[in-house]
């Protein structure tokens, strides 16, 4: 006798099963900490260690190869194209709470570059013997000579860093003296611009490596795909270490979709690699597309989201181009859905389901033509109606005019909330509530 509720775990709800056993909580009761974190991808790793927090992640972080803290300093410390010294200092911090070699350690542990630019940034460095040195002035930032002798150092960022870079560098010349002063010594010689600029070539290289695609090519994900169905598509060997689903992602990929039911019927492991690969380069890109920080789990979990529903809804917009009359809970729709898979890569999966959402925020900016519901979206708050109804109202419309069209104004309780079109469903519902709303506003007198 079985039980119908006993949900048959296929492989790919394997994959994400094993993703979810790699939760923070659950490494550091793990009996070889070690052994569990040298396991983790570098993506995997940074989002473990942001989802139990810094504070708490210091058994994970002294177990990080250096790999893996790389990867954990290029998606914390940098916005967009500048660097962010504060941001590195939190983690060095971390570190700092074991002892001053642990720290000097992961410090040097990190890309050259990178430890140039952060001294670059926050310490000015002075040869006494062959550089002009400016009087110092009361009330200007801190002076100190480094332990060789060699060299004199002011700090001179005005941010209010809890590990002194005096304190970094005093570590440095403790237990890697050599690899200090030569730092010191570029760093007194290179331009910091151009420290800069060589150290976000080398991290947008490592970006990409993880599955960050620069902004310019992230930003296609959010683009009209192509008209033509492709030919079946080829799947070319890739390397096994990019696969792994972090399990921020696999969180939201588990809940019950079209997505998931199609996935779920593929047997073939090295296929199904492939396509989780795929996944986490489209929740990758659009993070970066949509301009969002990765410290934020609970962001970072809603865009997985989004694009788990909006990969389903270019699902299910392609099979309804196939047969208007398709219905979501036949038999047949996995396995068509699953078919779909061989034929278009993830990214065109979500650029269909985008594209479906395009019409209705093209009836939104129509919709402000008229001056009545031109008046009614642009009332200031202090003159809106107090009436629930109302501002979820406003946030569904201001949800589709956005950059990236979504769903907004479904939640009385929190109005802004927004989440994606999962399906034809949801779209036709828009579709006919905007029309509603729109008669409604603009009758009135």
């Amino acid at each position: 006798m079985t039980d119908k509720n006993i949900i048959e775990l296929t492989p790919f709800r394997a994959d994400l099963t094993r993703a979810l056993t790699r939760r923070g909580e659950r490494i550091l009761a793990s009996n070889d900490l070690a052994h569990e974190v040298a396991a983790l991808e570098p993506l995997e790793a940074y989002y473990i260690v942001r989802e139990i927090g810094l504070d708490q992640a210091l058994p994970i972080l002294i177990e990080l190869n250096p790999e893996q803290l790389e990867a954990c300093v290029d998606l914390d410390c940098w916005n967009r194209y500048d660097f962010a010294p504060d941001s590195l200092d939190e983690w060095l911090t971390s570190f700092a709470l074991e002892d001053p070699e642990t720290m000097a350690r992961a410090f040097s542990s990190l890309d050259y570059v990178v430890q140039l630019l952060f001294l670059a940034q926050t310490v000015t460095v002075y040869d006494p013997d062959t550089d002009e040195v400016p009087q110092q002035e009361e009330g200007s930032q801190p002076r100190a000579t480094t332990p060789d002798g060699f060299y004199l150092l002011e700090l001179k960022t005005e941010l209010a860093l809890k590990t002194h870079p005096f304190t970094v560098l005093d570590a440095l010349y403790q237990y890697e003296p050599i690899a200090a002063h030569r730092l010191l010594s570029d760093v007194r010689v290179d331009l910091p611009t151009q420290i800069e600029e060589e150290a976000l070539r080398f991290r947008n290289g490592r970006m990409q490596d993880i599955g960050f695609a620069p902004p310019e090519e992230a930003a296609v994900l959010f683009s009209r795909p192509a008209i033509r169905q492709p030919l079946s598509r080829s799947l070319k060997p890739i390397d096994s270490g990019l696969t792994r689903l972090p399990s921020v992602y696999a969180g939201a990929l588990i809940e019950s979709t079209l997505l998931l039911q199609a996935l779920s019927l593929i047997t073939d492991q090295e296929r199904l690699s492939h396509l989780e690969q795929e996944i986490v380069w489209a929740i990758n890109s659009a993070i970066t597309a949509y301009g969002e920080k990765t410290q934020d789990i609970k962001q970072i979990t809603d865009i997985a989201e989004r694009v788990r529903d909006t990969i389903s809804l270019g699902m299910e917009t392609l099979l309804a181009q196939q047969d208007s009359n398709i219905l979501l809970d036949s038999a047949t729709v996995a396995a068509k859905a699953s078919d779909l898979l061989d034929v278009w890569c993830v990214t065109d999966l979500f650029r269909h389901g985008f594209a479906a959402t395009l019409a209705l925020q093209q009836e939104a900016r129509q919709a402000l033509r008229d001056p009545r519901f031109r008046a009614w979206y642009d009332l200031e708050e202090s003159n809106q109606s107090d009436d629930p109804g109302d501002r979820q109202q406003r946030a569904f419309v201001a949800a589709l005019l956005g950059r990236h069209p979504l769903h907004s104004g479904f939640d009385p309780a929190m109005a802004e909330n927004v989440k994606a079109f999962a399906c034809l469903a949801d779209i036709d519902a828009a579709h006919i509530r905007l029309k509603q709303l729109v008669a409604k506003i603009c009758s009135q007198t």
